[in-house]
């Protein structure tokens, strides 16, 4: 066991110090919408900072994809380099390493105290050396992103003296997240020779915002292939297939989609997002119970809002008025530690909305979500919870905000076509709703079958 831990702490400080790749692709990925480990809970939760993942026989992916569990030794990792870095306070490389196992140990466990280390740790070094230090400026920058501190994120990487591509890609990922496209769109040129997965992560974004969905898949599925098990963490590795999983879902390819989950859970068993994946599949085809049983899943490790939604829908489905009810009792907690820590959770206005409940405050969340960070989705939100209160001239400035690249989500279009038929636009709202079951015929559990019935309404009724 103890050459074992020799072996990752020589190889995991080898690809921090050369290497950035992995920690720019989930500095990137856990600020998008559907991936979004500081939002809800995962923020606040008590999880301590020495837990150990429970030891899991790994499974093999593909043949030819090895399976290192490396998140089984983060903690004996970290343990090493606190007491190096004790030992050498004014070494600004081992408090470097030591940032990246922080930010790695988050994104397995989700404690965030791990990330305020992270921070204090990435800080310290870049003191110590101030210039020529662009990793930890990345690693400083993916503490913040945590945290949704995309303005002050953007601020370390703007001061970074350096036209390193790694640091442009993340730029690029910030600024998507701010909802600046044209300066992503800038920044990307600068990308054209670069082929690295992380890169090709933060691309496939872009086109899967900007309306070049199968484009963005395809970019997600050659990263896939390049992630390599010496140099890339499992928890990485399984990311890049969540996000897969997730275009593949926006595509209605549930088949792929599920598999790309179910891979993800084979790499690291602990992936969140995987079992919200998941849940959401199975609720869209109202396969209630298997949506019942992957929420729950997710839930035992981190009850993030939109997984404990999907739990409470699929009991409500399966009769269960008791069960949903608590879960809703614990969706309340979290959205009133979200209030205390400051965090707006879109998931948590999107769940208010679709219940017709708190809608005030599903509002007053969608519009602080918007000033901090003002991309698509937060737009959607705001379009929806604007539309939920009445206040419809708000809604349809959002929603055309919202589908102005012409994202190929569903769930957008068909909220833009909604708001459309609200003003009487019978040309967009059919144009909107007829995208929506195109690009997916099973996209929610609820609206898919609402668009094909208001399609058929509006069909009977004459130009």
């Amino acid at each position: 066991m103890y050459l074992r831990i020799l072996w990752v702490l020589a190889l995991t400080s080898l690809l921090v110090l050369l290497k950035p790749d992995d920690t720019q692709a989930l500095s990137l990925g856990y600020t998008y919408r559907l991936v979004d480990t500081s939002s809800s809970v995962m923020q606040l939760s008590s999880v301590t900072s020495k837990q150990i993942l429970p030891v899991q026989q790994p499974q093999v992916v593909k043949d030819s994809a090895l399976v290192f569990p490396d998140y089984l030794e983060r903690s004996h990792i970290i343990s090493v380099y606190e007491k190096q870095v004790a030992e050498s306070p004014d070494s600004s490389i081992l408090l470097r390493l030591l940032t990246d196992q922080y930010l790695k140990r988050f994104r397995e466990v989700g404690d965030v105290e791990d990330v305020l280390r992270a921070e204090e740790a990435a800080r310290r070094s870049l003191a110590l050396q101030p210039r020529n230090n662009q990793v930890s400026s990345m690693l400083l920058a993916s503490a913040l992103l945590s945290q949704h501190r995309f303005q002050s994120a953007l601020n370390v990487l703007d001061d970074t003296e350096t036209a390193d591509v790694n640091i442009v890609s993340l730029k690029a990922s910030i600024q998507m997240e701010l909802g600046n496209y044209e300066a992503t769109h800038q920044l990307l040129q600068r990308l054209e020779t670069e082929s690295s997965k992380a890169n090709k992560a933060v691309v496939a974004r872009y086109l899967e915002l900007t309306g070049n969905l199968e484009k963005a898949r395809q970019l997600l599925d050659e990263a896939i292939e390049e992630t390599n098990f010496y140099t890339t963490s499992a928890e990485t590795r399984a990311w890049f297939h969540v996000r897969s999983g997730d275009l593949a879902f926006l595509a209605g390819d549930f088949t792929l989609s599920k598999q790309r989950y179910q891979e993800a859970l084979d790499l690291f068993p602990r992936h969140i997002a995987a079992f919200t994946g998941l849940a959401r599949l199975y609720a869209s085809e109202h396969r209630w119970q298997d949506a019942l049983n992957a929420a729950n899943q997710g839930i035992e490790l981190m009850p993030q809002v939109e997984t404990l939604s999907y739990k409470a829908n699929a009991q409500l489905a399966l009769g269960d008025q008791e069960g949903a009810a608590k879960s809703e009792d614990l969706i309340g907690v979290v959205a009133y530690l979200s209030k205390v820590k400051g965090i707006y959770d879109r998931a948590l206005a999107v769940y208010y909305i679709e219940h017709g409940i708190h809608l005030p405050e599903a509002l007053q969340i969608a519009r602080s979500e918007v000033a901090v960070r003002d991309d698509i989705y937060a737009e959607d939100t705001l379009a929806i919870a604007a539309a939920a209160n009445g206040q419809w001239q708000e809604a349809h400035k959002a929603a055309q905000r919202a589908t102005r690249y012409g994202t190929e989500d569903a769930l957008l279009q068909f909220h833009a076509g909604m708001i459309a038929l609200h003003f009487g636009d019978r040309s967009e709202a059919i144009k909107r709703l007829t995208h929506a079951v195109k690009l997916n015929p099973q996209f929610h559990y609820k609206y898919a079958d609402e668009a094909r019935q208001v399609l058929a309404n509006l069909s009977h009724l004459t130009p």
